[in-house]
């Protein structure tokens, strides 16, 4: 007998393998069932493209392979699975054909519908988060009275749709997060993107007593500035040390670099710019060149604080008088009832405290208004009335009336967005003349400059005192004095800058510049298409429209015009923060609430939607 070894058979093996067709061959021989109309007949109908249809059971929807569109594989799943609707007609599986069609419309207008009730419901998460609202009212308030609304205009179909709203508290709080990072991502994406920022810094607490550091940030993009919130992040103390850690930890986190910050500022605190230790201090180890800007508002409140005692006596006793009255409710309707039987313009006085600064002004003139309401008012017992009845001490009311309504003018020119430091100076500057054109005209007994004051005096015929009139220029003086020591400085050294707020002027002072952007500002002086061009509210833009033609020149003019010139910003995200965490609200994370209503940035909610991969259903 042969014996055969493994091998052997092996090869044999391959030999009578080696005739046949490889399995690529018996896949491209393979054939492609085609779907009969007749296979209804059984319950089936087709699923997917004609080149490879697959068949489809109209009872239960179950889709099979294409190797299965055989009479015998039909006719077992049906006996298997349904076998209650063996033997059924056609017209039973046609009923079925068409639900099955409709089922299959439903589940697409459904994915459709939540979508768009998901996208109706982030639009409104994103407008309660504007308003500052809590995020209650949306379940509460917003939902019902938009079911109120469209079952009223329209019919129940529509208030179906309406019930698809999520809007519930966590909802509502989940898409304001999510709406606040997208914001957030978009922001930091363009800070690293420019090729400078600034940022402006401050810190306040909230209702909890809780520190909250606010940070705004000024950058270039699309070759324009833009600034935007930063950060709300919160502290446990006021300290340099913490401050500047916490802010370090946020920039370095979010991948900024310190080294393309030109410009920082805040107020006078001592934890933010000591010469020692401070906030300040800190940065300039990572980047020596930052410049700090002290806020131009605070400075011109320190300047306007400045009193001689006779001029705070007259304050505090206005203030008296005026709290008398107005902090007292019945005090107060009484005196209203009077103003409305005598006839009076006002009806109220104003309240003065010392955190609302800038109403001094406001409450002293409203004062001088209706201070013969206030005398007929008050009972002849009271002490305050002989201060109304005095002369004196009405000249030296109605001055401080005019004086301090001027201050707050210029308070509210360094108020708002944008604007520049040179255009911060030549009003400033003009403000400090107008106060030595003040001094000699009270001097000379021209007293057209103050109206309530001057208008007193002619009313009543007065012939003031010299002691008034001393006290009135000393005051005037002081102020003036007192603009020196805080603006003066700084305005000297920005005078050499001043090319920068108008290239087309022949300008003498352009030390610091280097050969070749002195070269780049004598041709832009003598570039007719630029010149005409040119607008002097609109500074920083205009630099960056000549960036690509004279790049040297406009990086240094850039450079000076970004960082800002206040913590105006700030002061707005304090008010808000007051408003949004009350009492009732001392538990919200403030941040992401907090950047909503401050952003300036528009909200893409299919980004958002897309970015966080909501399923289109409705949750509460």
């Amino acid at each position: 007998m042969e014996t055969i070894s493994v091998s052997t058979v092996k090869k044999r093996k391959l030999n009578y393998d080696e005739p046949s067709t490889s399995s690529s061959e018996l896949k491209q021989k393979k054939t492609c069932r085609k779907y009969c109309p007749e296979y209804l007949q059984i319950g089936f109908t087709w699923n997917g493209d004609e080149e490879n249809p697959r068949p489809q059971c109209v009872i239960c929807g179950c889709i099979l392979a294409n190797e299965s569109m055989r009479p015998n594989k039909l006719h077992r799943h049906i006996d298997t699975n349904h076998p209650e609707m063996k033997g059924k007609p056609l017209d039973f599986y046609k009923k079925k054909l068409e639900s099955l069609k409709t089922s299959k419309n439903n589940i697409f207008n459904f994915t459709a519908t939540n979508q768009k009730a998901t996208y109706a419901s982030y639009k409104i998460c994103l407008r309660i988060a504007q308003t500052g609202k809590p995020h209650t009212i949306g379940e509460s308030l917003i939902l019902p009275a938009i079911k109120d609304a469209v079952g009223i205009l329209f019919d129940q179909k529509c208030l179906k749709e309406v019930e698809k709203l999520s809007l519930s508290n966590n909802t509502v709080s989940r898409r304001i997060d999510d709406i606040s990072e997208w914001v957030e991502n978009k922001l930091i994406e363009r800070v690293k993107l420019s090729r400078w920022f600034s940022l402006q810094l401050d810190e306040s607490t909230d209702i909890q007593g809780l520190s909250q550091m606010i940070v705004f940030v000024r950058y270039i993009w699309m070759n324009e500035s833009h600034e935007d919130f930063l950060c709300c992040e919160p502290i446990i103390r006021g300290t340099s040390d913490e401050i500047f850690n916490t802010l370090n930890t946020y920039i370095t986190a979010k991948g900024i670099e310190w080294t393309k910050c030109v410009g920082l500022c805040t107020d006078g605190a001592r934890a933010l710019c000591g010469k020692n230790s401070s906030v300040i201090t800190k940065i300039r180890e990572i980047n020596p060149n930052v410049p700090w800007m002290h806020c131009n508002i605070h400075r011109e409140a320190l300047v306007s604080k400045s009193l001689s005692d006779d001029f705070r006596s007259v304050l505090n006793t206005s203030v008296k008088i005026v709290n008398f009255i107005k902090a007292r409710p019945l005090q107060s309707r009484l005196f209203e009832k009077l103003c409305e039987e005598m006839g009076s313009i006002h009806k109220s006085l104003l309240l003065h405290t010392e955190v609302r600064w800038l109403s001094r002004g406001k409450v002293l003139t409203r004062l001088v208004e209706l201070r013969e309401e206030v005398t007929y008012y008050l009972d002849e017992k009271n002490d305050y009335v002989k201060f109304l009845r005095d002369v004196k001490f009405i000249l030296k009311l109605t001055y401080l009336a005019d004086i301090f309504s001027k201050l707050n003018e210029l308070n509210l020119y360094l108020q708002g967005i944008g604007g520049d430091i040179f255009s911060v100076h030549d009003k400033i500057r003009a403000f400090m003349k107008k106060l030595l054109l003040w001094k000699n005209n009270i001097e000379n007994k021209i007293f057209d400059c103050f109206e309530s004051f001057s208008n007193f005096i002619i009313e009543n015929q007065i012939e003031v005192d010299d002691s008034i009139i001393t006290s009135i220029s000393d005051h005037l003086q002081t102020l003036k004095d007192n603009f020196d020591s805080y603006f003066l400085s700084e305005m000297e050294n920005y005078q050499q800058m001043k090319w920068i707020s108008n290239p087309f002027q022949e300008h003498d002072m352009t030390s610091g510049l280097s050969i070749r952007a002195k070269e780049e500002l004598i041709e832009l002086f003598e570039d007719s298409v630029f010149k005409m061009n040119f607008n002097r509210k609109k500074l920083i833009s205009f630099w960056l429209s000549v960036q690509e033609n004279y790049p040297t020149v406009s990086n240094e003019a850039v450079k000076m015009l970004l960082p800002f010139i206040s913590s105006y910003n700030c002061e707005v995200g304090f008010s808000a923060m007051v408003a949004i965490k009350t009492k009732l609200r001392s538990k919200l994370k403030l941040s992401n609430s907090l950047r909503l209503k401050l952003t300036n940035a528009e909200v893409d909610i299919d980004d958002v939607m897309k970015k966080n991969r909501k399923q289109l259903h409705p949750s509460h």
